[in-house]
């Protein structure tokens, strides 16, 4: 058995009001603030650990992560994950739907990264970008058949040692003429 949890396998919350069931990959957990008063004001209790989650009806519902009793996941522990499905767990993201193609979005020292498989010349590859900045992606060589490990450890050793996808802030578009 593991203790570790991925969020985006959460399919309910167990609260002391009852199982809430979560909208896939909506469940997160990170630093919140809570106000301390019913009345509007605030106890300024901020950066607290605490959840999200989406319900199938739409419905937000957040709160501390120590009101959390329990977690039903999506898939069986012994149940093989897609490619896709193994990134997000690898890079702690979530897989979203862009038009008719799937990607795996994750933030990462607070900016919004993704990688999908992208054709390419080459056939489709693992691509890596900023959101919103595919023409700058990174081709790293991985194909669609390559274990998305190695993906996972190329996207994240790059993002550790500072390197970002797409241009270079203050380059010039063209080649250089010196």
């Amino acid at each position: 058995m593991s203790l570790h949890v991925n969020a985006n396998e959460v399919a309910a919350v167990l609260l002391t009001d009852g199982w809430h069931e979560a909208k896939s990959g909506t469940f997160r957990v990170g630093p919140f603030a809570f106000a301390g008063a019913t009345d509007g004001s605030s106890a300024d209790i901020g950066r607290q650990p605490g959840f999200r989650l989406t319900t199938g009806e739409g419905s937000v519902v957040t709160g501390p992560l120590s009101s959390v009793l329990a977690v039903r996941l999506e898939a069986a522990q012994d149940q093989e994950r897609t490619p896709l499905q193994e990134l997000a767990y690898r890079l702690d993201g979530r897989i979203v739907t862009v038009g008719d193609a799937e990607s795996v979005r994750f933030v990462h020292a607070g900016e919004d990264f993704e990688v999908w498989l992208g054709a390419t010349k080459y056939g489709p590859r693992w691509l890596f970008a900023a959101v919103g900045d595919r023409e700058g992606a990174v081709d790293y060589g991985f194909a669609e058949k390559d274990p998305v490990e190695q993906v996972a450890r190329a996207v994240m050793g790059d993002l550790k040692a500072g390197m970002r996808p797409g241009r270079i802030q203050g380059a010039p578009d063209g080649p250089s003429t010196d």
